[in-house]
């Protein structure tokens, strides 16, 4: 008989791989379990593990958000962030941090104002590219420090002499801008004597999210940003609830409400903004309101339960309004929303997003009125309706204005400082006189007020370079406006519509469903986005915008929802490559 030829081949066995041989000619019968194996290789392919600990150990796919799979795991963090309540969900890397996607310069600030070690992230930013172990509920006894031990600080050049010349700074606000100018200015000038002043008698807290305070799903101590110690351990002589009432410029002062006056080198003017109370006859009336502090929100939520309100109106569709809007239907209050646009969030959604998310607010039992403005608040010894401005009127025991905000500009006007709307600075942020800056909201730059709180950091980080002697400017790209609804993924970046000639727009919709694309190109190259219902896209395509990525060569690929150029394009971009956008 003719010898078989044979050859060596690989089998399963007990959990191990073995060497055996095989016949040619001898067909091979596979172990019913390698069958299985193969369908679950290909089903986990592009998955790794994230252990928690403590907690499970889970398979997530390349790409993820730790924030995501947390959830999706029922490991306990808090997911605050999705509601503005920024800085809210750290957690410490254990194991693998070189598995997560890089980490951006707002990411690596939030950390180091918690006072968090350089083994820390933030989940809703950091998206896992291989195998990491969590510990989901960090301490906040270690301090921010770079990987070699070293405190990280802002890299400027800077002017010795000038820097030895400033020995007292004063910054009037403690909002986000002046919190971040007086942290950054602390560390360009680590032996100047610094002074924050803040109105408010509560230390720094997110006001992004104080329209959850009003349905009570967050405590008053749950908004702080800053850990108890922040102040001190940064020589920060934090002064609360003393207002500014002067700035003697003359004698280079800052007058305090106690009548203490304060002495200065340099200051910073970050006394925020207000809300803009429009033209409508009976604001003020008890139980009107408007929403710009903690206070406010207290306001608000003890005459609901004072006097079992039932029904509100608000004035103005904007991001406030909306996410106001929400947080009263959880008090079991029927809301309506007066817009003065032909959609919600007009100035930022074009027709057909403004569209599905009318749609959306609906199913959470908001009602919209488009086209629609009040003219007076009606009442007897309290809010019983609004009257339109077209003659109807509306029932309501409760009527919030969410119409803007206007800077508070009247410190720096009486100091003599130019002012337009708000108190108007240069590229550095450098007043009419150049020992006085002014960073935030209360800011009118190039005519311009944002109103953003990106805006606000990136202008204290100027101030306090330029404090010094650095050339550094401030030139904000464009900023996204996310809607902070729990069940709406929307994000918002750059132009809305395209301007015609060399424009070009590539939207995607999938039927029946509420899930929106669209981008915007000039000359190939991104200038605005829309997304609604694929948070995974919110972070590349933000910076996209950002960075004016071109994408013109890849127009086909984007249009049939192939999406991945973006993450290309993207330094520590963060779409798994094998991954439509669909």
């Amino acid at each position: 008989m003719r010898r078989q030829e044979r050859r060596q081949h690989l089998s399963r066995s007990a959990g191990r791989f073995t060497l055996g041989t095989v016949s040619e000619q001898t067909p091979v019968t596979p172990h019913p379990g390698e069958e299985l194996l193969r369908v679950a290789e290909a089903v986990h392919a592009g998955e790794v593990t994230v252990a928690f600990t403590p907690g499970p150990t889970v398979l997530a796919k390349v790409g993820e958000k730790l924030l995501d799979i947390a959830e999706a795991s029922q490991v306990s963090i808090d997911s605050g962030c999705r509601m503005g309540m920024c800085g809210s969900d750290p957690v410490r890397i254990l194991e693998g941090d070189e598995n997560l996607s890089k980490m951006r310069s707002a990411e690596r600030r939030t950390l180091e104002r918690l006072g968090l070690g350089a083994d820390c992230r933030m989940a809703c930013v950091s998206r896992v590219q291989g195998p990491v172990v969590v510990d989901p509920q960090p301490g906040l006894e270690a301090s921010s420090e770079s990987k070699d031990g070293e405190p990280q600080r802002l890299a400027v050049t800077s002017d010795d002499a000038l820097r030895r010349a400033i020995r007292r700074v004063v910054v009037v606000g403690a909002g986000v801008a002046g919190v971040t100018a007086a942290e950054e200015v602390r560390r360009a000038l680590p032996d100047t004597e610094l002074t924050l002043i803040g109105d408010e008698p509560y230390a720094f807290y997110n006001r992004m999210a104080i329209t959850r305070l009003v349905s009570e799903s967050v405590s008053i101590e749950s908004l702080y940003l800053n850990r108890r110690d922040w102040a001190e351990s940064r020589r920060i002589d934090y002064r609360r609830g003393v207002p500014a009432t002067a700035i003697d410029r003359a004698n280079r002062e800052v007058h305090l409400a106690d009548g203490e006056r304060l002495p200065y080198d340099r200051a910073v003017i970050a006394t925020g903004a207000r809300p803009l109370v429009p033209p409508i006859e009976g604001v003020g009336t008890e139980g009107s309101f408007m929403l710009r502090t903690i206070d406010d929100a207290v306001q608000i939520q003890q005459h609901i339960r004072r006097r079992r309100c039932r029904t509100a109106v608000i004035v103005g569709a904007g991001l406030l309004g909306l996410e106001a809007a929400y947080y009263l239907t959880q008090l079991d209050v029927r809301v309506r929303v007066l817009d003065r646009g032909p959609w919600p969030l007009s100035r930022q959604l074009d027709e057909h997003a403004g569209a599905l998310l009318w749609e959306m607010l609906q199913d959470l039992g908001i009602e919209l009125l488009p086209k629609t403005e009040a003219q007076r608040v009606l009442s007897d010894d309290a809010v019983t309706g609004v009257e339109l401005i077209d003659g109807g009127s509306i029932e309501a025991e409760l009527c919030l204005i969410a119409t803007g905000i206007l800077p508070n500009s009247e410190l720096a006007e009486a100091a003599g400082l130019e002012v337009a709307v708000g108190v108007t600075v240069d590229d550095g942020m450098q007043t009419s006189d150049p020992h006085v800056f002014a960073v935030g909201d209360v800011v009118d730059h190039n005519g311009r007020r944002y109103g953003l709180w990106p805006a606000s950091v990136e202008q204290a980080q100027v101030a306090a370079a330029r404090m010094i002697g650095s050339e550094a400017a401030f030139q904000l790209p464009a900023q996204p406006a996310r809607l902070k609804v729990p069940g709406i993924d929307l994000l918002s970046i750059g132009v809305v519509d395209a301007a015609g000639g060399e424009s070009r727009t590539v939207a995607v919709s999938a039927y029946g469903t509420r899930r929106y694309r669209k981008l915007i190109l000039e000359q190939g190259r991104l200038t605005g986005a829309i997304i609604l219902g694929s948070p995974e896209l919110f972070d590349d395509v933000t910076k996209a915008v950002e960075i004016g990525l071109d994408l013109g060569s890849d127009l086909d690929a984007l249009e049939r929802g192939k999406w991945q150029a973006l993450s290309r394009g993207v330094e520590g971009g963060t779409l798994a490559l094998g991954v439509s956008a669909t």
